[in-house]
Parts: C-alpha cells; structure tokens; sequence
C-alpha cells in the first residue's frame, strides 16, 4: 500500500468516527446553546422579579437618534447629583460608582434621592450607578424602547413633568426600566 492510500484509508476511517459522533455532538451542541440563552433571560426576569418597583419621576431630554429606532431618553433629578462632601472643582471620573438612596416623595407615589453618595448604603432601597465623563451618571435606566410613532408622546409628557418611570431595583441597587406611565 502506497502512502497516498495509507493517507486515504486513515482519512476514510478518522470521517467514518467523526460520523459515528457527529449526531451526538450536534445535540449537546445545540442544547448547550440553548441553556446558556436561557439562563441569560432568566437573569434577567430574576432581577425584574425580586427586586421593588419604585416610581421615579423622568425629566425632559431632548436628543434622537433616527438609526436606533423610536426610544426615549430618560433622565432623572439625580442624574447629575453629586454627593455633598464632592468639592467643587471635582473633575468627573469615568465608571466611578455612585449610589442614590431613595426615599419616598411628598406625593406618596414617587421616589426621590435621599443625597447622592460615593459609598454604598449600609441599608434601604438605593440605586447603584456609574458617572461618566460629562458628569451624568448612568443607571441603566436611560432610555426606553417604544412602538414606532410614540417617542414624542412620552417626550411631551416629561417636558409637562407628567411622565414616571417604574423601576425595579433589587438589593444590589442593580435598576431594570419596566415601563413608562403617563400621568393625566
């Protein structure tokens, strides 16, 4: 037998192996996949379900973005707090934590921010953020995809100061958007 056909024999029996497993291994494959999308979402409706709804009132922002579809950006009394010891000629630093307490509000609805903080609240309801470099701090709750055509009622209704934000916060002050309310 020549070398070629030695080379071709052994070929022929490695792909008649990878056959016998290819099936198989296709399955786990797949199924692998398939868990690790699952545990991805539910992740993520975990947070929804054992965190506290909260209301937050939204104030207005302009900016759109035509390419990302119709959202809306949000923005919070908070958004640009800074904590009381923070001198004033702080120089904002990217990704740097920043925790807000929340308290209820004097309507009995909404909460508010109980002073903004570089630490992390030894207890009570607060949100967990990071600043950015233009000072605004992100929380994740900044923007809301809507049904193409609504973007300005929500945007008209935070310029009236008449649009909440329902938020669900879990322990960690980790904050997920669960929908936009419009108030009358």
């Amino acid at each position: 037998m020549s070398n070629k056909q030695a080379g071709s024999a052994s070929l022929e029996l490695l792909w008649q192996r990878i056959s016998l497993w290819r099936s198989p291994v296709l399955v786990a494959a797949v199924v692998f996949q398939l868990l690790v999308l699952m545990s991805i979402v539910a992740g993520h409706y975990s947070d929804i379900a054992r965190g506290q709804s909260v209301m937050l009132q939204v104030v207005p922002v302009d900016p759109r973005d035509m390419f990302r579809g119709d959202y809306v950006i949000l923005s919070y009394e908070f958004s640009r707090e800074v904590p009381p010891e923070t001198p004033t000629y702080y120089v904002p630093q990217l990704g740097r934590e920043i925790f807000i307490p929340l308290v209820p509000a004097a309507d009995g609805r909404h909460y508010r921010s109980g002073g903004a903080r570089w630490d992390r609240p030894l207890s009570g309801l607060f949100l967990k953020g990071w600043t950015t470099d233009s000072g605004q701090h992100e929380f994740g709750i900044g923007q809301f995809f809507v049904q193409e055509g609504q973007g300005h009622m929500y945007e008209s209704a935070a310029r009236r100061s008449q649009l909440t934000a329902e938020v669900s916060i879990d322990p960690e002050g980790k904050a997920i958007l669960r929908k936009l309310i419009i108030d009358n």
